[in-house]
């Protein structure tokens, strides 16, 4: 069920008569508005996939954890800053690095680590080129290889023996996630570096231990945007749900991760207030023409549906070039 539609106007203001049974939350103000030609990267904790999905949906571009999800601020520094892939290990007859989701995992280890170079050379090209970089953050709780001390993404089901666990510091993982975005920004100036905090608890650890981890990582995203106010700024995603809605009818059926209504509102506050009008407007020209493209047809192959496809593609097209302000494009929209 969609609950919310993309809309040309901001929502009205209420009057104070009315009475309200929320409490709002103000979204702030980010550095720079997302246009309609700009590109971005989500990286991060399952919400990073969830809204960077709204985006693939929407016919913006974007890329979204393309060697899988990370969920503490170490490890996704770590990935931003590896261009070339740590060592590769084995188990049960497949290949991996701590780098990448199982996704990436080969028959072999010369396989494994072409894959996991290609995938870092792939997302670096990006970074060096996008507009806009979304870090989602889950917790401050790391996983190290007890064998060197290395930051893991994925344990790969290697016994837990070969693992420690320790949780950061606001302050180190501050100044580790400082550096490797000031090198990223001085590679690419145009970048804008949006943070989010995941609204998903971690019950594992306890709910007053995941509240400590959640209120270390805000202290951390507190610090960076003081730092660099210009182009590092903080989306509150985890007030919105936590606050704003409230209720566990906003939550999945895990009582945990946040339900599609929940991440829907947030997409739809995220449009309203962090878009430009530009971007609105575009969002809803493209909407028919996406659902069109997204359409399974009963028979594939009918004539009628490949024309009816290529003029769909075409039109799309030419709104994103329109948007784009140029009359020809260099790399068409892939669905």
């Amino acid at each position: 069920m969609v609950l919310f539609t993309v809309m040309n106007n901001k929502s009205p203001k209420k009057t104070t008569s009315e009475p309200l049974f929320r409490t709002p939350v103000s979204v702030g103000s980010p550095c720079c508005l997302l246009d309609a030609a700009d590109r971005s990267v989500f990286l991060g904790s399952c919400f990073a996939e969830y809204v960077g999905e709204r985006f693939a949906e929407s016919g913006l571009q974007s890329t979204r954890n393309p060697l899988g999800a990370a969920y503490c601020p170490a490890s996704i520094a770590r990935l931003l800053e590896a261009e070339t892939a740590p060592a590769v290990q084995g188990i049960d007859g497949r290949w991996h690095t701590w780098l990448t989701d199982t996704s990436w995992s080969r028959d072999t280890e010369a396989e494994a680590r072409d894959a996991a170079e290609e995938a870092l050379a792939a997302l670096h090209r990006e970074l060096r080129q996008c507009h806009h970089l979304f870090l989602t953050f889950g917790t401050a709780h790391a996983y190290h290889w007890a064998t060197t001390g290395e930051v893991v993404m994925n344990c790969h089901k290697h016994p837990a023996r070969e693992f420690t666990e320790r949780e950061w510091e606001p302050a180190e993982m501050t100044d580790q996630l400082d550096a490797v975005l000031c090198r990223l920004h001085c590679e690419n100036p145009a970048l804008q570096v949006v943070l989010t905090v995941s609204p998903y608890r971690y019950a594992k650890y306890g709910y007053h231990e995941s509240q400590l981890s959640k209120a270390r990582l805000l202290l951390m995203v507190e610090a960076l945007c003081q730092r660099h106010p210009d182009w590092i700024c903080y989306f509150p995603a985890y007030e919105l749900l936590l606050d704003e809605l409230r209720d566990y009818r906003f939550y999945a059926d895990d009582m945990l991760h946040p339900a599609p209504q929940a991440v829907a509102y947030i997409w739809h506050r995220f449009q309203q207030e962090w878009m430009t009008d530009a971007c609105r407007d575009y969002l809803l020209q493209a909407a028919p023409l996406l659902r069109t493209l997204r359409h399974r047809p009963s028979d594939p192959t009918n004539p009628e549906w490949s024309r009816l496809r290529e003029e769909t593609e075409h039109r799309l097209q030419t709104l994103r070039d329109a948007v784009a302000g140029r009359s020809d494009s260099s790399k068409p929209l892939k669905f």
